[in-house]
């Protein structure tokens, strides 16, 4: 039951954003827009002028527990109320950062609750049904934190735990699905057509790779130094939040399909944007990678892989449409995939990326995964010259 109120806390923070950004950008009036936006930054600015730590991302929560092998999780909903704001008022960041976070804190307090139950077991038999019950689903009280000293030793039990924790997972799963199905939540993954590529096309693959390695590494180190300038201006936070409001409303009204994370804007490659050319594209994806970083930088933080993900899928497109004479499925998925890898990792990007490509190419990602995973690894250590 516990894993299943995660999965639904989970799913109605994603139905809630929906509902909230749909009423906010739903009267195409840019007046009217430019008000709510104005009036959301104003809510994020006393939000985190109260809580300056937030919102978390999945690496401050996996950073916290490997340090103190425990989390604080009394702010998990302040996290997903904030996170709320910033996505909702049309940020170019994506919720999945403060999701795996919040769904990592009540993990903890999951695992709080159930240690509870264990070393508290034999006083709660003693106890009348209806009392144990309450104790049980209080969730502010009744837990028991983690201690190295005092966790069970014992084979069995600890057989007992890994045979339990994916049963949890699986179980919060479902309850998130089937909650996101019911309530007809539009779904973030698209797949992009068809392709006829041919091992003929093979010989396109370490030049693509090269043009999408050279394209991460510069906007690496575009970001390396902006985020060095902005930390070096020390702007406070009211200036941070209103130049991160003046960014959104700019991009409201030059580029409105680049508001958001993204994940619900891939139809645009093959509906509106298929017919666009190449430079629109390039201009396109590079924009889309600014609203990104001037996002994280002025407090609308959020989440990168959606927006990473929308980016490098445009630049794709882009190079698809300067080679024009060959599969542009093929060449997408080498581009997009090697952005990806760049920017984020070569196993988050083979995972994303594979969710939006027949499965004739699923061999040319998992190909470039591999790639991008060696050269991390051994590339550096010869590199003379490095961008990052």
């Amino acid at each position: 039951m516990l894993s299943t109120v995660i999965g639904v806390i989970a799913a109605s923070f994603l139905i809630l954003e929906g509902f909230t950004s749909e009423l906010i950008w739903s009267s195409n009036n840019k007046l009217i827009e430019t008000l709510l936006v104005i009036m959301g930054s104003v809510i994020l600015y006393f939000l985190l002028k109260r809580w300056p730590d937030l919102p978390k991302t999945s690496q401050d929560s996996i950073r916290e527990l490997k340090l103190n092998k425990t989390i604080d999780y009394h702010d998990v909903f302040f996290n997903l109320l904030i996170t709320l704001v910033i996505l909702s008022f049309g940020a170019g960041v994506g919720p999945e950062a403060a999701l795996l976070s919040a769904i990592i804190s009540l993990s903890i307090w999951q695992a709080d609750k159930l240690r509870y139950l264990y070393f508290q077991y034999d006083k709660l038999k003693q106890l009348p049904l209806g009392l144990v019950l309450k104790r049980l689903f209080n969730p502010f009280k009744f837990r028991q934190k983690y201690v190295g000293a005092s966790a069970p030793k014992i084979p069995s039990i600890i057989k007992q735990k890994r045979i339990l924790y994916p049963v949890f997972i699986i179980n919060g799963l479902l309850a998130f699905v089937l909650l996101i199905k019911q309530t007809d939540q539009p779904s973030f993954i698209l797949k992009l057509g068809r392709t006829d590529w041919s091992l003929v096309d093979i010989w396109l693959l370490p030049v693509l790779m090269v043009v999408g390695i050279i394209f991460g590494k510069i906007c690496k180190l575009f970001y390396k130094v902006f985020h060095l300038w902005i930390n070096k201006m020390n702007f406070r936070l009211p200036i941070k939040i209103s130049l991160g409001t003046i960014f959104i409303l700019l991009i409201s009204y030059l580029a409105p399909d680049l508001l958001f994370s993204g994940q619900h804007s891939l139809d645009l490659l093959i509906g509106n944007w298929s017919h666009k050319s190449a430079e629109f594209l390039i201009i396109m994806g590079i924009v889309k990678l600014l609203f990104l970083a001037l996002c994280l930088n002025f407090n609308w933080r959020g989440g990168d892989i959606f927006p990473i993900t929308f980016a490098a899928m445009i630049e794709g497109f882009a190079v698809a449409q300067i080679f024009g004479g060959y599969d542009k499925l093929f060449i997408v998925a080498i581009v997009a995939t090697t952005i990806m890898s760049e920017l984020l990792s070569p196993i988050i990007a083979g995972v994303f990326i594979m969710l939006f490509f027949p499965i004739k190419l699923l061999p040319i990602i998992i190909l470039v995964v591999i790639l991008m995973f060696l050269k991390d690894k051994y590339l550096p250590k010869f590199a003379i010259f490095k961008f990052s």
